[in-house]
């Protein structure tokens, strides 16, 4: 494992994406987003996907000269056409007209389609708490997930992101419709370590903890088994109804992988309807009865969604990002 200060990272992210064409500006910017991702400790879906991002713009997934455009709009709900332009860029700017719609409307949501993957959307929901207001954030993906009872992908593992902001720190919590997302079992399986508890089926259709194992038969298990797989589809059917966008069904089909996906963007400007102060007195309240729950012996203290994001923030400018040797290797072969 390679630990690089975090200022070099960003420069030579931004440096690789200039080279593949992005302008010096929007380089920059998702420069930040791979950085600070692993910054804050999602590897996954930080600097472990850069060499994929650049193969997607080689490949055409992913376009240089889009922006995304409102298509509809009605109150606080907009629907915009993202053009297939980058993932990230277009969730940000989503995100924030989001929250300046809810800013005018108490509520507002912006739906796209034909945007592409957007890497950590924990992100995006963070922003919206940073700005004082709650979010509802998701997306749908490649078919990548086996339904309940069937061995074939034809659902997506469609994260979802609920935040919620608080003046002692944000609750954010992001996770996919899977046990596991794929990018957990690549960093996994890149470090040889095993999960901890099944994550998915081997080519044999035994749960297995081997992440390898799981990568190789593509039988990810749904979270909560047929309740995961329920919502990955709901999800997927509100997004593309909200957007006209494509469904998984219409993305596993495309000849490029992965591209055209459908996401949303709700906030909600909640402080603005109801006292602030007492609203954070209540939040406050059940996150100390959360944490004071006795922990299972030998597991380490109960903790809630995003309370150690400043802790790995402060190690990690300390001591230098975590980048994997073979990651780093592909990012400085792109300069």
């Amino acid at each position: 494992m390679l630990y690089i200060a975090f200022d070099e990272l960003t420069a030579t992210l931004t440096a690789a994406l200039e080279k593949a064409g992005f302008d010096p500006s929007r380089a920059a910017r998702l420069a930040d987003v791979f950085a600070r991702n692993s910054l804050e400790g999602v590897y996954s879906h930080g600097v472990n996907r850069f060499p994929r991002f650049l193969g997607e713009v080689q490949k055409g997934i992913v376009r240089l000269d889009t922006q995304p455009e409102t298509v509809a709009s009605l109150g606080g709900m907009e629907v915009w056409d993202g053009h297939f332009g980058p993932g990230p860029l277009i969730a940000e700017q989503a995100m924030a007209r989001a929250v300046a719609l809810a800013g005018e409307h108490g509520v507002a949501c912006v739906s796209v389609r034909c945007t592409n993957h957007w890497l950590r959307p924990g992100r995006y929901g963070l922003a919206a708490a940073e700005a004082g207001m709650a979010a509802l954030l998701f997306t749908n993906t490649a078919g990548n997930m086996p339904a309940w009872g069937a061995v074939d992908a034809r659902l997506g593992n469609n994260p979802i992101v609920l935040a919620i902001p608080r003046s002692k720190g944000h609750i954010v919590v992001d996770m996919a419709m899977s046990q596991f997302a794929y990018g957990k079992l690549e960093v996994a399986a890149l470090s040889g370590s095993k999960l901890p508890i099944p994550g998915g089926f081997d080519e044999s259709g035994a749960l297995t903890d081997d992440p390898a194992a799981i990568l190789a038969s593509r039988r990810i298990l749904p979270t909560g088994y047929w309740k995961g797989a329920a919502m990955s589809l709901a999800l997927d059917c509100m997004g593309a109804a909200l957007s006209l966008g494509r469904t998984v069904s219409v993305i596993r089909k495309d000849p490029l992988p992965e591209r055209g996906l459908t996401q949303v963007f709700v906030a909600f400007n909640f402080r603005a309807l109801v006292d602030a102060a007492q609203a954070d007195r209540l939040l406050d309240e059940e996150l100390e009865d959360l944490l004071g729950s006795t922990p299972a012996p030998g597991g380490a203290p109960v903790r809630y969604p995003g309370q150690n994001r400043e802790s790995i923030i402060h190690e990690n400018l300390t001591r230098g990002v975590p980048i994997n040797e073979q990651t780093w290797e592909k990012v400085l072969a792109a300069l």
